[in-house]
């Protein structure tokens, strides 16, 4: 995939997430027809949940063969898509595998001259909200790509989940735990600093390693290391 390619798919979309919601329709046709171009993609189309129903429906594709493929989807509840979203897991089939998992879909798939097909989860938190699908007319997505197109899949999940504005008081808050939570690594960086007779910067070096070790935020961490110092 080109590595130009994808920083204009994902700057681009950095940009609308900041701009406003009026821009988040169109960040994400650049976003998915970007990524088709910088895989050499047939067509690339995004599915996500109906809200809190369990049926799916499409926002964006690339082509209108690949917007028939998604609709057959739904239509008969299976395919590459929605086995994404069920399994929480990257999908990959092509030639007569896809009939073989998926039957009618699998061939509607092969008809519409896709020879292979990937479907990319889309998560938030601890939701999968849809799934980023990758179809190839000949040959298939290389795995080295894999990484950089879950990219693309976990910024079209932003500009999804973050499609509505957020008042100012809002923002401002936001704002404000970020800083605080600054403040409170700093001040733990003194207390590891303090304690282990060490820099500040080799203090940061073992915040961050305790943090790796231990699984947590860097900003659980740091409220721990304060908290052990506050009761001696």
């Amino acid at each position: 995939m080109s590595d130009t390619t994808v920083r204009h798919a994902l700057s681009g979309a950095a940009a609308a997430l900041t701009r406003g919601p009026e821009d988040v329709t169109d960040a994400l046709a650049t976003l998915v027809a970007d990524c088709a171009a910088g895989l050499g993609a047939a067509a690339v189309a995004v599915m996500t949940r109906d809200g809190d129903d369990s049926r799916v429906a499409l926002l964006s594709a690339t082509s209108h063969r690949a917007a028939e493929i998604e609709m057959l989807q739904i239509q008969h509840d299976r395919g590459p898509c929605v086995e994404c979203l069920r399994t929480d897991r990257m999908v990959r089939a092509s030639g007569e595998e896809m009939v073989r998992r998926w039957g009618e879909v699998g061939h509607g798939i092969a008809a519409a001259g896709f020879g292979s097909v990937v479907a990319f989860p889309m998560r938030y938190r601890a939701t999968t909200i849809g799934g980023l699908n990758i179809f190839h007319a000949e040959g298939r997505l290389a795995a080295e790509d894999e990484e950089m197109v879950q990219a693309v899949a976990d910024m079209a999940t932003l500009l999804v989940v973050h499609a509505r504005p957020v008042p100012r008081h809002h923002v401002d808050g936001l704002v404000h735990d970020a800083l605080r939570a600054r403040e409170v690594v700093e001040q733990a960086k003194g207390v590891l600093a303090y304690l282990e007779r060490v820099d500040m910067a080799t203090a940061y070096e073992r915040l961050l390693e305790r943090s790796r070790c231990d699984g947590t935020t860097l900003t659980r961490t740091a409220l721990d290391v304060v908290a052990q110092a506050q009761r001696g």
